[in-house]
Formats: structure tokens, sequence, C-alpha cells
């Protein structure tokens, strides 16, 4: 059974995994990236990877899959910015 604790947590990392992918799916049909700043991207990026180090040490998996799709969104940016920006 689901409590109040795992509905919050997962809503929060719904939230958290999909923090960069409106920006990704708007960037990618305008071809459009000059407004997205590298500092925003590499924070993102960096965030995402300290996350995944994190969740993999302490061995929550929960924690992991949702900075795994963090980080993929950032770097989708990433890529985006680098062709388009």
């Amino acid at each position: 059974m689901i409590n109040n604790i795992s509905v919050f947590g997962l809503l929060g990392s719904i939230t958290a995994s999909s923090l960069f992918f409106p920006q990704v799916w708007s960037s990618y049909k305008s071809k459009h990236t000059h407004d997205l700043a590298w500092p925003g991207i590499i924070i993102g990026l960096l965030n995402g990877l300290i996350w995944i180090i994190y969740g993999y040490l302490k061995l929550d998996y929960f924690l992991l899959t949702t900075n795994i799709l963090l980080f993929l969104g950032a770097f989708l940016l990433f890529l985006l910015k680098r062709k388009y920006g």
C-alpha cells in the first residue's frame, strides 16, 4: 500500500525529472536556443551527476532513477544548445 510519504516522493520525482523536458521540446521545435544560458545547463548536468552518484552510493533506486532522467533532460538541452546556439 502506498502511504502519503511515498505519494509526495513520487510527485517530487516526477516534477524533478521532468524539469528540463518542456524546454527540450520547445528548443527542438523552434531550433532556437540563444536564450538558454550555458551556466544553467552545466549546473543542471552537474547537479544530476552528483545526485546520480549519491543515489548509487546509497543504493536508493528511486533517487537514482529520478536523477538519471533529470540528467538526460539537461544533456539533451546541452546537445541542442551546441547544435542551435
